[in-house]
């Protein structure tokens, strides 16, 4: 069997090298590269990403070492793309479209247009979409592997907030971006105008904050897009703290007044032991998972049929106990108990806080299958032990992640066939 096993790779990495003989110029692009079990990776996947490579570091030459670490990321990429396809991950159009709008906001405040970054990347519109999918696929594979490798016990939580460390990670503290237009021959009307056209241009998308303070601002740190960095709640004006105590990250206050002239402040973070209130939701669901026997399509088609049998009055308790795939609450008719911040993926957490106490979600799609989602009620609650917590537990869990991964990349290396051509 083993030697079977063997021959089929052979013969897929001779046939992969054969479909390229038919030019010679076919032959230079498209040369195999590497056969990773009974997939290979092609010179002009290589040549790409080393093409991408020196855009990011002009100055540095593609040597043949280069070359190599490059390649071997590709094999690593494959081995856990494999692992995608074999299980099924699926990602939601709505988690890339928070990915690009997340680029276009970051484009927006280097100053220049989405379609200026697309070009700078070298990437059309489809190939940035690949491009993040991908990305996001890899995440997905690593974070489920890894989450059950690396364990944070309640006492190491303990131990972190009673360090030095932890307490300094609790005291309360701001990001801010600030721009200052002083009274000018004491006339504030002016400054007061040129204040509300700046923030109209922020709200309207037009200029960003960081270049609008660069152009018009006289305060601190104006020639660095009036960025204050990092300040703790006791460094900061009074005034300046009672203008942001309510916002939330990337809100702007509106124009306030000093003997200094109009202040503009925009909250980038926040960080520290500040009350956490969040609305909790109570919820249920069904879920109807995809599969190679199962697809999406029918999937969508069970799930809408369902749906229907709800909107006619049937009991979703009983349909959940029926129908419903998640064996963890299968039987409890599809109670998740009261949810915490960041315990479903994105598309899920959106659905929940869009629907009505007492209502029915239509059937939305995640990674996991399709859903239909009830919420039965909804609170709100300072849950800062419990937010900060398990902030902490991701500051631990990050802290040891690397190390595990490249463990867990060396067994899948170890555990599978692997070929290098060059």
């Amino acid at each position: 069997m083993h030697y079977l096993k063997t021959f089929t790779r052979i013969v897929v990495a001779l046939a992969a090298i054969g479909t390229t003989i038919n030019t010679q110029a076919m032959q230079i692009l498209d040369s195999t590269v590497a056969v990773v079990e009974d997939e290979v990776i092609l010179n002009s996947e290589l040549e790409r990403r080393l093409e991408h490579l020196s855009r990011k570091q002009p100055n540095v030459a593609v040597s043949d070492e280069i070359r190599k670490k490059v390649l071997d990321q590709l094999i690593i990429e494959k081995l856990q793309l494999r692992i995608a396809k074999r299980v099924n991950v699926q990602i939601p159009d709505t988690d890339i479209e928070q990915r690009i709008n997340e680029l276009k906001n970051r484009a927006q405040s280097e100053g220049i247009s989405f379609e200026d970054y697309l070009a700078r990347e070298n990437l059309t519109p489809k190939e940035l979409r690949e491009t993040i999918k991908e990305s996001i696929t890899l995440q997905e594979v690593q974070k489920g592997n890894l989450t059950s490798r690396i364990r944070v016990t309640k006492r190491e939580v303990d131990e972190y907030l009673s360090s030095s460390a932890g307490q300094n990670w609790l005291k309360v503290r701001f990001r801010l971006s600030h721009i200052l237009l002083p009274f000018e021959d004491n006339d504030d009307a002016a400054s007061i105008k040129k204040a509300q056209e700046i923030i109209s241009l922020i709200k309207d998308k037009k200029e960003s904050f960081a270049s609008l303070a660069t152009k018009y601002s006289k305060g601190p740190n104006a020639s660095k897009g009036g960025d204050l960095d990092w300040r703790a709640k006791e460094q900061l004006p009074s005034m300046f703290v009672e203008q942001i105590s309510d916002l939330k990250p990337n809100q702007i206050t509106k124009p306030f007044r000093s003997n200094a002239g109009i202040h503009i402040l925009q909250l980038k973070q926040r960080s520290g032991a500040e009350p956490v209130m969040v609305k909790r939701f109570k919820t249920r669901h069904i879920l109807i998972k995809t599969s190679v026997l199962f697809t999406d399509r029918e999937a969508k088609a069970k799930a809408d049929e369902i749906y229907q049998e709800l909107q006619n009055g049937a009991d979703f308790l009983e349909l959940a106990r029926k129908y419903s795939e998640d064996i963890s609450n299968k039987q409890d008719g599809g109670d998740l108990d009261w949810s915490r911040p960041g315990q479903f993926v994105p598309v899920f957490e959106r659905t929940m806080q869009s629907t009505p106490v007492g209502e029915i979600s239509k059937p939305f799609r995640s990674r996991f299958g399709w859903h239909i989602l009830k919420v039965d009620d909804s609170r709100t609650e300072d849950m800062f032990d419990v937010v900060k917590r398990n902030q902490v537990v991701d500051i631990l869990r990050q802290r040891r992640f690397q190390d595990e991964l490249d463990l867990w990349i060396k067994e899948l290396r170890e555990n599978a066939y692997i070929e290098v051509l060059i």
